[in-house]
């Protein structure tokens, strides 16, 4: 508990036993011009005090359940990354066995058209550098060439 709440505590507790000390014996004390019996004061007391002690309970055990949670999802992440490794060395990276699992399957992102054209550009300035010729290129090159002549 804060130092705020045992204070409070402390000022309940010392309250009650001022209370039995010199009003033990009166049959009601004044309070904001409302007369109350004693007991009905320490009652009051008492209950804020029981009220602070159950908040201070279930705040460790929310915090316990929390602590749990957090160790139990960590420890549930890297089975399924484990599970995951070995579902797709064994039966393959498919889409439906992958499904089977509730993993997902990544998809090819497709490239826009300014990728695709510059692709296009580079492919095409690599193969003129190079002089790269597929077998139809080659064959309308050679007939394009005169035939060399034989030496005698």
């Amino acid at each position: 508990m804060n130092k705020n709440k045992d204070t409070t505590i402390n000022n309940f507790r010392l309250a009650i036993a001022g209370v039995q000390k010199h009003f033990a014996n009166a049959p009601t004390i004044a309070l904001d011009g409302a007369p109350m019996a004693p007991k009905d004061v320490i009652a009051t007391f008492q209950a804020a005090i029981d009220a602070i002690d159950a908040a201070a309970v279930a705040e460790k055990a929310f915090h316990d359940a929390v602590a749990a949670e957090h160790a139990a999802l960590a420890k549930g992440t890297v089975t399924r990354a484990a599970l995951r490794r070995n579902v797709t060395a064994n039966l393959g990276s498919g889409e439906g066995v992958q499904g089977d699992f509730g993993f997902p399957v990544p998809k090819r992102k497709a490239p826009d058209a300014a990728t695709k054209a510059e692709a296009v550009a580079k492919r095409r300035a690599t193969r003129a550098k190079r002089q790269t010729m597929g077998k139809r290129q080659k064959a309308k090159a050679a007939e394009a060439q005169p035939p060399a002549a034989k030496p005698a």
